[in-house]
């Protein structure tokens, strides 16, 4: 049972996307294009790591034994016997985590960093993938890494056919083909026909 202050966010039925319209998406605050997979920054590592660290039982085991030990009149004990092995176990323990979230932090930027190429106006211009809006149109290169869920428009292939790898979501390496619908297909590659699409897209769940 949940308190009764506790209100959750209206469930959303639909999505409406507009394409070459960042003003119309914007109204909808969709999220952005920002990918992040670390759990950490400086200022919450030590905290965080910590409380999930007490989480295992062997951990805070230790430390319950460690504040009794700390109490003259229920142990005789030194607390230094446990003091030292936790907080080496903490040590390491925290110096792994931070070289994963390290390496995290380095793909993160990496993947945000790389270049794309939005149409505005009619025109192609540089941007990179973590600024890339709801609704953009994106022309894509062979072999070209794809860092966002996109919808079909047209392509260079007869058929507005396509040939997508997706690896790194199932390890799938076989081609997929995929196929633009017929009526933007034809718009192939002319950037100014493209540049003038406005065709909306309405996602229910």
């Amino acid at each position: 049972m949940k308190p009764c202050w506790h209100k959750e966010p209206p469930k959303e039925l639909e999505r409406r996307i507009r394409a070459n319209d960042r003003e119309y998406n914007f109204a909808f605050s969709y999220a952005n294009n920002f990918i992040s997979t670390s759990k950490y920054n400086i200022l919450t590592f030590l905290p965080k790591n910590l409380f999930e660290q007490f989480q295992r039982l062997a951990n805070a085991y230790f430390l319950f034994l460690l504040i009794l030990q700390l109490i003259p009149q229920i142990s005789s004990l030194t607390p230094f016997t446990t003091i030292i092995p936790l907080l080496s176990v903490l040590t390491l323990t925290a110096m792994k985590d931070a070289v994963d979230d390290i390496q995290r932090h380095r793909n993160d930027n990496l993947v945000n960093n790389r270049q794309s190429f939005v149409l505005q106006d009619g025109k192609l211009m540089a941007e990179l993938w973590h600024r890339v809006q709801v609704g953009d149109v994106i022309r894509m290169e062979s072999d070209q890494f794809v860092a966002a869920d996109l919808l079909l428009l047209s392509t260079s292939e007869p058929h507005g056919l396509c040939y997508i790898e997706t690896a790194e979501l199932d390890g799938e390496t076989n081609l997929k083909c995929r196929q633009a619908l017929p009526e933007t297909a034809e718009m192939g590659e002319d950037n100014k026909t493209i540049g003038l699409f406005n065709g909306s897209h309405l996602y229910k769940h």
